[in-house]
Parts: C-alpha cells; sequence; structure tokens
C-alpha cells in the first residue's frame, strides 16, 4: 500500500530568462519525489531528471504531476530509471494524473522511461495537455509486457492510458488505451494486437516543422501501403539495420491536425528508446 498515506505530488515551472536561457522558475514534490538540478542544453533548453526514492509504484498510490512550460521556454523531463508497477490484491489499483500546459513558442519533450506492470498489478493512467500558438510537444510512452525475462508477459490484471492533447483549446488528439491481461492476456498475444512482440511505443510529436514522410524517412521506412509478412521481415528496422528488423515493427502517421504519431512494436525497450532518441536527435536540430 501507499507509505506515505497521501497524494504524492510533483509540480515544476520552466520559464525563459531574457538571454534565452530556459531555467526552473517554480517546482514542488512530496515524497517519493525528487528533482535533480537541471542540466543547461546547447539549445538554451534544461533537460530534468525526476527521480522518485520508491522502488516503483504501489498499490493505493496516487500521484499528481503538473508541468508549465511558458512562453519561450524549452523543457525535457527524463526519469532515472524503469518504472516497476507491482503485485496488487483483487479491487486494488494505482493512478497517475499528469496535467501539462506550453506557453506560445515553448518546447516540452516528455520522454520518461518504459514502465513494468508486474503479474496482477492495476494501473491508470492519464495524461491532459494544452498547446498554445506555436508550442511543440514531443511526448513519448513504452509500456512493457512485464518481467518477460521471469515468464511474465501480459500477467498484469489491467493498464489503462488516456491522452489528451488540445492546441488553443481545440482538442486534437485523444487516445483511451485498455490492456486486460492475466486470463483475457490471449487477445493481447493475438495478431490483432501485439503478436509476437512484447512492448509498446508511442511517440507523438506535435507543432515541428518536419513532416511525416521526413519522420518516415528518418526510420528507413518506404512509401508502401500494403503490409504483407514478407515486407515487414524486410524492411521495418530502423535505417533498415538488419538485424533490428526482427526486434521492432515501427511506422509513422499523420494526424488530422498535421501532427505525427509514431508506433513501435519490440521485443525490448531498448529498441524502441532507440528509435525515438533517433527522431528527438533529428527534431534538436531544427
Amino acid at each position: 500500500m501507499n507509505q506515505f498515506g497521501k497524494v504524492s505530488r510533483f509540480e515544476l515551472t520552466a520559464a525563459r530568462s531574457k538571454n534565452g536561457r530556459s531555467f526552473i522558475r517554480d517546482s514542488f514534490f512530496t515524497s517519493p519525489f525528487k528533482i535533480m538540478k537541471p542540466f543547461q542544453n546547447e539549445d538554451g533548453g534544461i533537460t530534468v531528471f525526476q527521480q522518485s526514492a520508491s522502488p516503483g509504484i504501489l498499490a493505493g498510490d496516487t500521484q499528481k504531476h503538473s508541468i508549465i512550460v511558458k512562453k519561450g521556454a524549452n523543457l525535457e523531463i527524463v526519469s532515472q530509471s524503469f518504472e516497476k508497477i507491482f503485485k496488487m490484491e483483487e479491487g486494488e489499483k494505482a493512478e497517475r494524473k499528469i496535467s501539462a500546459s506550453v506557453g506560445e513558442g515553448g518546447t516540452l519533450i516528455y520522454a520518461p522511461n518504459p514502465c513494468i506492470p508486474f503479474a496482477k498489478s492495476n494501473f491508470v493512467s492519464s495524461t491532459k495537455i494544452s498547446l498554445a500558438k506555436g508550442a511543440r510537444l514531443i511526448y513519448e510512452d513504452c509500456i512493457c509486457a512485464g518481467r518477460v525475462a521471469c515468464g511474465e508477459v501480459f500477467d498484469f490484471r489491467a493498464y489503462r492510458n488516456l491522452i489528451e492533447i488540445r492546441r488553443e483549446e481545440k482538442l486534437i488528439f485523444r487516445e483511451n488505451s485498455f490492456f486486460e491481461g492475466g486470463e483475457k492476456k490471449n487477445l493481447l498475444q493475438s495478431k490483432v494486437s501485439f503478436g509476437e512482440f512484447t512492448h509498446s511505443g508511442t511517440m507523438l510529436i506535435f507543432g515541428f516543422e518536419k513532416t511525416v514522410r521526413d519522420v518516415r524517412k528518418i526510420l528507413g521506412l518506404e512509401e508502401k501501403l500494403l503490409y504483407t509478412e514478407e515486407y515487414r521481415r524486410n524492411a521495418c528496422g530502423v535505417g533498415k539495420n538488419p538485424s533490428a528488423n526482427e526486434k521492432i515493427l515501427i511506422e509513422a502517421s499523420e494526424s488530422d491536425s498535421g501532427d505525427i504519431v509514431v508506433r513501435v512494436l519490440g521485443k525490448s525497450a531498448q529498441e524502441i528508446q532507440g528509435a525515438f532518441q533517433g527522431i528527438r536527435i533529428i527534431m534538436h536540430l531544427q
């Protein structure tokens, strides 16, 4: 159960100084969260490591995150390690609510490490992000099937994740994922879902000048509409790296608002993280 006996909070506001450098204007956190001193990036932005004194997410945990990026500021948030979601008793759950806003001309890169839902865990997450005019966002989410090396594959009870993004108060993206494992994991392991893969990643790229064609070129994807098993085996690797072909299946598409959504299925979190990192590097060069 939640040993802290209260809602755990993580609040951060980033602003931009007159010399163009981003800095933490305000911060507040309660146990088990901590914030490291930010790293200053060459482009004037900052990278903040979110730390936690807890071994992971326990039954009864409730987390509330508030992230504010002021006009023109550039903030990247990363985590210190993979996030473990521990076993829970029947009827128990843990939850997290993230609220973020990015001001005009600001940039938020939210790239935490993947989460690992243990057997019999039950986790509910919701993320709501508001973008002002000219704001940019990179949002990453990666989930493992569980402790795969220990034989736990989709043995969690449930994993729910809601993502909503608004630009100038207009809803431009909404996704409500619900993975039900345990005795019902057969659907997750079918070809209409994960199939042979054990890891899933989503990368949202909003407000950048790059097009979906640019991103697909970065990933080494060809212009092809019909994806057969043969095509997947021969051309789904990042940058056409033959060693990656059997480990990762990736595709990029364009949303109705003209933003980019990258989906990945893989057999290891490292492969997915590598693909996302390659895209982030290119975006930083804009």
